[in-house]
């Protein structure tokens, strides 16, 4: 939090995800394709299934969101939630392009969530928590609004090292436009050692604790660019203010950065998340 008030760290991730918005509305719907390795998982853990009430914390641009409202189907209910408004705007615009009628948008923050106590069959989280700067808090307000019985889980990325494709992305993006301020470069990794999230769930009196890793090592062609909607969804507030060449630039530089993935014709790159979840007694 580069010793930042949790009042204005709050305010400084609703100004970045409101800069970044506009790449997020671009990719938003191509990048949907390729959630389903993170969702399901995500799904499966918090035992989502036809007819529940669900909350999606950090919905962003609408997934998993819309994926569980798929899901849940007429008889259940879906609320998205997240602190930018211009980033729930999308994901509402998405849903009423989808017709899906049983979901509801909802400005909150992650750490004080605007629900009733008891109001969800389960809530859940992809990678939002990492953002949050009282995660003891936040993990309370999840208990607090989940019936008893149901399950809380969340979803964060694991070690740098092992997320090659995210990573090289916001390392060579940020040399190039130093988008990002102190340590947010490497925040969206805090909670990359085992365990670290963790101890936040049995905090807050969860039980039946789970946590699990899920590793992908993608084999892309070369000559897909892969990195584009990454760039437009990072620094996207950047790029609204850079010229054609400075585009340029920085698409040559971050593909030049993955040049030494590039084997027999592909891309070798990597993902690894981590998936927390406990049960409400």
């Amino acid at each position: 939090m580069s010793g930042q008030s949790p009042e204005d760290y709050r305010k400084r991730q609703r100004e970045f995800y409101e800069s970044n918005a506009g790449g997020w509305d671009v990719w938003a719907a191509s990048v949907a394709e390729q959630s389903d390795s993170f969702n399901n998982p995500l799904i499966a853990a918090a035992g989502i299934t036809e007819g529940m009430k669900i909350l999606d914390l950090a919905s962003g641009a609408g997934e998993p969101a819309l994926s569980v409202a798929r899901l849940v189907g007429p008889t259940g209910h879906v609320t998205a939630s997240d602190l930018s408004p211009a980033m729930l705007a999308i994901a509402e615009a998405r849903a009423k392009e989808s017709g899906l009628a049983n979901m509801e948008f909802k400005i909150s923050e992650i750490d004080e969530m605007v629900f009733d106590d008891d109001a969800f069959d389960a809530v859940i989280c992809r990678f939002g928590i990492m953002y949050s700067p009282e995660p003891k808090r936040a993990l309370a307000e999840a208990r607090r609004v989940t019936r008893s019985g149901g399950r809380v889980a969340f979803m964060v990325w694991g070690p740098i090292e092992s997320n090659t494709i995210l990573w090289t992305v916001l390392d060579v993006g940020n040399r190039m436009t130093g988008h990002f301020d102190g340590d947010e470069l490497e925040h969206p990794f805090c909670y990359a050692e085992p365990g670290s999230l963790k101890r936040f769930f049995e905090g807050a009196g969860l039980t039946d604790l789970r946590e699990e890793d899920h590793a992908f090592a993608p084999r892309i062609p070369k000559s897909v660019p892969f990195w584009q909607p990454l760039i437009g969804m990072n620094f996207g507030g950047a790029l609204a203010t850079m010229s054609g060449q400075e585009k340029s630039a920085l698409e040559d530089a971050i593909a030049a950065g993955f040049a030494p993935c590039l084997k027999d014709d592909k891309y070798h790159v990597s993902a690894h998340v981590r998936l927390i979840s406990g049960a409400c007694p």
